[in-house]
C-alpha cells in the first residue's frame, strides 16, 4: 500500500491570490511564472530561467519570480542577466509563499528527482497549474492539472504555453481539484490503514511517499 503525503489545503488555497502581490512582480498584460525551491543542482532551477528565455523569444510577455535560496543563486543571476527574473531569496513566511503561488499564472517544477514535490502540490492547492519534469514522480501527482516536460527550457516553455491556452477559470479549478485529493485528512487515513495492517499481519504493508 502506498500512502502519499499531504498538503495544507487551508493555508494554500485560491483565495490567497493577491492583486498587490501580482502587481509587484508583473504588469497587467504579463504572464507571471514562479519557481519555488532550494536553488541547488538537483532542483535544476536553471531550466526555469531557460524556460523564461524561450517564452520571451516566442513573443510571450512573461516574467519569472524565483523564490528560495541556495548555492546556485549567483550562477542563476548571471544566467538571467537581461531577462525579467526576480529573486526573492528564502521566504520564511508561509502565508507569503501561499500568496505568491496563488498569484502566479503558472508554476515550474523542473527538478528531475522529485519523489513527491510538495511545492508543486502547494501550487495546485493555490489554484495554479504546474509544469513538471517528466523524469520525476510529479507527472503522477499533477495528472491533468499540469503539463509534463522533458528536461529543457524550451520544453518547459511549451508546457507553459499549453497551460495558458486553457481558459483561466478551468485550469485553476482543475489545479485545486487535483490538490484536494492530497489533503492531510486523506494522508492520515492512509497512514492509519497501513498501521492497522501492520498490527494485523505483523508484516510490512508498504510505505508512503
Amino acid at each position: 500500500m502506498e500512502v502519499p503525503l499531504g498538503v495544507d489545503l487551508d493555508l494554500f488555497r485560491p483565495d490567497r491570490r493577491d492583486p498587490a502581490v501580482r502587481a509587484r512582480w508583473a504588469g497587467p498584460e504579463e504572464v507571471l511564472v514562479v519557481h519555488c525551491s532550494r536553488l541547488s543542482t538537483e532542483k535544476r532551477p536553471e531550466l526555469a530561467v531557460d524556460a523564461l528565455a524561450a517564452l520571451r523569444a516566442a513573443g510571450v510577455a512573461a516574467v519569472l519570480v524565483v523564490a528560495g535560496d541556495g548555492p546556485k543563486q549567483a550562477a542563476l543571476a548571471a544566467r538571467a542577466r537581461n531577462l525579467p527574473v526576480h529573486f526573492t531569496g528564502f521566504l520564511p513566511d508561509r502565508t507569503a509563499v501561499a500568496a505568491l503561488l496563488a498569484s502566479a499564472d503558472v508554476v515550474l517544477a523542473p527538478g528531475p528527482v522529485e519523489t513527491f514535490g510538495l511545492a508543486a502540490l502547494e501550487a495546485l492547492a493555490a489554484g495554479t497549474p504546474v509544469v513538471v519534469n517528466a523524469a520525476s514522480a510529479l507527472p503522477e501527482v499533477v495528472a491533468g492539472a499540469g503539463m509534463v516536460a522533458a528536461g529543457s527550457g524550451a520544453a518547459f516553455a511549451g508546457g507553459v504555453r499549453r497551460l495558458l491556452a486553457r481558459p483561466e477559470r478551468a485550469r485553476r479549478a482543475a489545479a485545486r481539484a487535483r490538490a484536494e485529493r492530497f489533503g492531510w485528512s486523506h494522508a492520515v487515513d492512509g497512514f492509519l490503514r497501513v498501521h492497522h495492517e501492520l498490527c494485523r499481519t505483523g508484516q510490512p504493508a508498504g510505505g508512503w511517499r
